[in-house]
């Protein structure tokens, strides 16, 4: 009797700790994104630590209730300490098959005790040679040992479910990471209902895997472990994750190194046009666990955007200094006007080339006696594929933006007033409407583009966006960007489209030299062919 009594009174308590996880038939999720800084100390103490830093997460309440655990890129190991990961096919567990670095048997045991997906990113190494490898661009290194920057998924099991390498690289990361050749297009499913794909970090800039995922695959879901290099106006972190989140209409789950003087910070998690369920930026460095619900997009789940307090104006607003970022130089090559220090009403068209963009602009003054420092505004546009991502990569652009300046040299827009000045907003912003046609191209995203001095996107409740027809139609797209509730502190608001140049970057390494191509990918060379074409239909006509 005593032996029942003990043996029902343990079902009990087994039933009370069981937590409830997600069900395939449930419309939302819950999802957890890590913003985590880069430990100090030699290649062992920071794996070491790192190490630990993740199993304490994974082992402590706040992960209790989470599906899906997203960390950064970058933070876990290094090359001292690559580790071999099990091709995803054979469902390898490597808490109970410990042929892997020491971290990630660790890791898989905690997944596994936790009972929840897992994604970390990693240095990856893999034996290479003449007859066996991955086919990569690089040759197989004389060690034999071919290193690539890989996501790892784990599941609830701990097991290793999928895998992904890095397509992308930084710049210097070619000089040590392996690149493959077709590169990785990278799902999983889960036992909630969802198929993720996930990426990393400057891929995110790219068609190929981030759009093909979308596009290709359908997927909704994107995981996305990143040590991004904030570049104003345009790629700040959060500004940046958000638009693209918007623009494809995806959930996202974004997960950040936070090395602030580095460039480095800035996590959220994103349910597409609805916007950002929480994300954060810091100045200093920051481990921090966010966490939101998203909706299963394919159970018709949403979730409503957060109404706006009302409007105050504010002279003197949060500001974020002790972030570093980086300036685009691209701007320098824009069609630009400087608008007065005390404009109140402007209504404006701007072109580069045949590209234009019409700007309304209204202010008002906020008044104080006291001297501040006050940012000047420029309006831009531009559209081309002499432009590059934050200096690293081959890009092609269309913009139409508002941007702050720090004086009114063109070569001060895209920074901010360091920490030592007094800045203030002399006006408010009270309506903003930029309007452009767009032209079309196989391959293009257009997107809100945001940003306020805290180094924080506008709420998506703050703007309206349309685009006649929607702008992933192979057609001319009108898009209008119009900012619906007052704004104080803005340094930026603008539509940016990434048109996906094919012009190839070799970062001055003998194996990617590419076979050479001609430019009839390029958007640019579509819209001249169009102008031409117009420019002979009356001559053809005559002839005729």
């Amino acid at each position: 009797m005593y032996a029942s009594v003990v043996r029902l009174l343990s079902l009990a308590i087994c039933i009370a700790n069981t937590r409830q996880l997600s069900l395939p038939t449930d419309k939302s999720y819950f999802a957890g994104v890590v913003e985590y800084p880069v430990e100090s100390g030699t290649a062992k103490e920071r794996v070491t630590q790192a190490t630990a830093g993740f199993l304490a997460l994974l082992e402590s309440n706040d992960t209790a209730e989470l599906d899906i655990l997203v960390f950064p890129e970058y933070v876990l190991n290094n090359r001292d300490y690559a580790t071999f990961v099990p091709d995803p096919d054979k469902k390898i567990t490597p808490c109970f098959s410990p042929d892997y670095e020491l971290f990630l048997v660790e890791i898989s045991c905690a997944t596994r005790a936790r009972n929840i997906y897992v994604v970390i990113n990693v240095v990856e190494k893999e034996l290479c040679g003449k007859d066996y490898g991955s086919d990569a661009l690089n040759p197989c290194p004389s060690s034999g040992i071919r290193q690539f920057n890989t996501n790892i998924v784990l599941d609830r099991r701990g097991r290793v479910i999928s895998r992904y390498r890095k397509t992308h690289l930084w710049r210097r990361e070619y000089y040590s990471s392996a690149v493959l050749r077709q590169p990785d297009l990278s799902t999983f499913e889960t036992d909630f209902g969802v198929t993720f794909g996930h990426f990393i970090c400057f891929d995110m800039l790219f068609y190929d895997p981030a759009m093909k995922l979308i596009l290709e695959r359908n997927i909704t879901d994107i995981i996305y472990p990143t040590f991004w290099f904030s570049e104003l106006p345009f790629l700040g972190a959060l500004q940046l994750q958000e638009g693209w989140a918007f623009a494809n209409n995806v959930n996202l789950l974004a997960a950040d190194g936070s090395q602030p003087s580095g460039r480095t910070s800035g996590s959220g998690i994103y349910a597409g046009r609805s916007g950002r369920q929480i994300a954060a930026i810091y100045q200093q460095p920051t481990l921090k666990l966010l966490k939101a619900r998203l909706p299963k997009r394919s159970l018709g789940g949403a979730v409503e955007p957060e109404a706006l307090p009302a409007f105050q104006p504010q002279l003197i607003t949060a500001r974020h200094t002790e972030l570093a970022t980086y300036r685009d130089y691209n701007l320098d090559i824009f069609s630009t006007q400087l608008l007065p220090s005390d404009f109140v009403n402007v209504t404006q068209q701007i072109c580069h080339g045949g590209f234009c963009c019409s700007f309304q602009l209204e202010r008002r003054p906020i008044e104080s006696a006291v001297a501040y420092a006050t940012y000047r505004y420029r309006l831009g546009a531009y559209f081309g594929n002499e432009t590059t991502f934050i200096l690293v990569d081959r890009s092609e652009q269309a913009v139409c933006a508002l941007f702050a300046c720090v004086d009114d040299e063109l070569s001060s827009c895209g920074r901010i007033f360091p920490s030592r000045f007094d800045v203030a907003n002399r006006h408010y912003f009270q309506r903003i409407r930029i309007e452009a046609l767009f032209p079309a191209a196989r391959r293009r995203l257009i997107m809100p583009s945001t940003l306020d001095g805290s180094m924080m996107p506008l709420p998506v409740t703050q703007f309206n966006w349309t685009e006649t027809p929607l702008a992933r139609l192979l057609s001319e797209t009108q898009v209008l960007l119009e900012l619906v509730q007052p704004k104080n502190d803005l340094l930026t608001f603008g539509i940016w489209a990434n048109y996906f140049s094919q012009l190839p970057t070799t970062h001055n390494l003998d194996h990617l030299q590419p076979i050479v191509t001609n430019a009839r990918g390029s958007a640019v060379a579509v819209a001249s062919l169009s102008c031409l074409g117009l420019l002979l239909l009356p001559l053809l006509i005559l002839l005729h």
